[in-house]
């Protein structure tokens, strides 16, 4: 009798369990696990785009041309970092196939290939996503408004930073924490990695056969890397542990890094340090903010998996690169990732009854404008161009100091184009090659109106030829759309 009562008993707590489990998974991500996925319902309603991809790295990039080559309408949003982290550092040499290439040219490639197969790719950022219901609801920071039968996650990680002076505008000028992309651009030089955990000791792995020295600053009295890993960086001549560091300023002297102050927190003193490059390792942070928990999340923030698929608990919803892998966070992954994303999308789409007729219906009952029209920004290089369309100009004008080599340049340099065409009437955006102009108009403004640019991006903004602001702050397509409004 006592062992049939036991029995019983821990079949009701099994039972229990599993519908607490249940009751949990529908109070974490929505009602839709009970939602019927009917194909006929959504080519009555208005505004329906079979796929959106949410970001434009390499794994929304990568998904944007599978899809694309199915045959089926997607759009991606580039979001806050077009093309992604890569676009942040220089030369790449682990790519497949390209044996060096800049981060930002690789990037560029993908996205010119997703293009060209009918990937639309639009410069803004998602919002919000109802989850709740099906065909899912979607809304921009432009006041885009429409519904998704599937979406697919692409919204990356983005690296903790020291939040120190000097830090930002060094970032990619020195600053990094990307040590398998930025090792051999190091080499014989003396650089420090920020971090106590087994990625800062996989950084010193990275970087001790390319530099001179590197020095790990552990903010505590000890590392939290696994012991193994502690004495594989004592085996190396070239590689040291200080603890009790911290840093607290960066310097450098306007094209790369070139010292920091070094804080010991123990003895509660500052000293001045000559050092070529930061590498930092403090830890990732996934860009999970829009979700608002109606995905499942791990512990740390990140999308839960499916199984072995890029489905998330929530069907119809997908996620590939690092909002959902803590682990890897390699480009190559991300990019693989995404196709896996797009295939199980594709899947996804075909087995509720998706079709090419049903596309043709969709495209017909969709009246959301989705072009994302541009100006094509003049270009200066001589000093006489300098004072007939800035310095005698009547009206707002902008000056863009850029370089093709600089990251953050070519990150907002499509956010100047979009908000060129929006400001046609009110404001007039030119863009100055810094690399072409030292000699002249760089030089001009310079010695003759004491307007000195000494780091890219560079935004000046003129008003009947007065200098009114200068910028050189990195910033989202709203941000330089709200700080241009400021003086029209």
């Amino acid at each position: 009798m006592r062992k049939s009562f036991i029995v019983v008993l821990t079949l009701l707590l099994i039972g229990m369990a599993i519908y607490w489990q249940q009751f949990s998974n529908r109070k974490c991500c929505g009602n839709i696990k009970n939602t019927m996925y009917k194909i006929e319902d959504v080519v009555r309603e208005e505004n329906v785009i079979p796929v959106v991809i949410v970001g434009s790295g390499p794994a929304g990039l990568s998904a944007s041309l599978y899809i694309a080559r199915a045959g089926m309408k997607s759009v991606v949003f580039a979001g806050p970092m077009p093309c992604g982290q890569l676009t942040q550092t220089t030369f790449i040499d682990n790519w497949p196939g390209r044996e060096r290439v800049l981060g930002i040219e690789l990037m560029n490639d993908i996205k010119k290939q997703a293009q060209s197969f009918g990937a639309m790719i639009i410069h803004d950022s998602v919002t919000n996503i109802d989850f709740s219901q099906w065909p899912f609801s979607v809304q921009t920071e432009e006041g885009r408004r429409f519904k998704a039968m599937t979406v697919i996650l692409c919204t990356g990680a983005t690296p903790r930073k020291l939040n120190v002076v000097g830090e930002q505008e060094h970032w990619g000028k020195g600053v990094t924490t990307c040590a398998v992309c930025d090792a051999p651009f190091f080499k014989d030089k003396e650089v420090v990695i920020v971090g106590g955990g087994d990625s800062a000791a996989e950084k010193v792995f990275e970087l001790a056969p390319y530099v001179k020295k590197t020095t790990v600053l552990v903010r505590k009295g000890s590392m939290r890397a696994a012991k193994v890993m502690q004495e594989r960086i004592a085996s190396y001549p070239n590689a040291a542990i200080e603890y009790y560091k911290e840093i607290k300023q960066v310097y450098g002297d306007g094209e790369k890094v070139v010292a920091i102050d070094v804080y010991d927190n123990q003895k509660d003193v500052v000293e001045r340090r000559s050092i070529d490059g930061i590498f930092l390792a403090v830890g990732h942070d996934p860009n999970n903010k829009m979700l608002n928990n109606s995905v499942q999340l791990d512990e740390h923030g990140y999308v839960v998996m499916k199984d072995r698929s890029q489905e998330t608990s929530i069907r119809g919803v997908f996620a590939a690169g690092e909002i959902q892998d803590p682990t890897y966070r390699q480009a190559i992954v991300a990019a693989g990732e995404g196709v896996k994303a797009a295939l199980d999308t594709t899947s996804f789409l075909y087995e509720i009854g998706f079709s090419a007729e049903v596309g043709a219906h969709l495209e017909k009952n969709f009246f959301e404008h989705f072009s994302d029209v541009k100006k094509e920004l003049k270009e200066i290089t001589e000093n006489q161009e300098l004072y007939d369309y800035v310095l005698n100009a009547k009206g707002v004008v902008i000056l863009d100091f850029y370089s093709t080599t600089c990251p953050g340049c070519i990150r907002m340099l499509p956010f100047l184009e979009a908000i060129a065409q929006k400001l046609e009437d009110k404001a007039t955006i030119i863009k100055v090659n810094y690399t072409a102009v030292k000699k002249t108009i760089y030089r001009e403004l310079w010695l003759e109106h004491d307007i000195k640019v000494r780091r890219l991006p560079t935004l000046l903004v003129f008003k009947d030829g007065k200098l009114l602001d200068m910028s050189t702050q990195m910033m989202s397509k709203s941000e330089l759309f709200n700080y241009f409004q400021k003086f029209l």
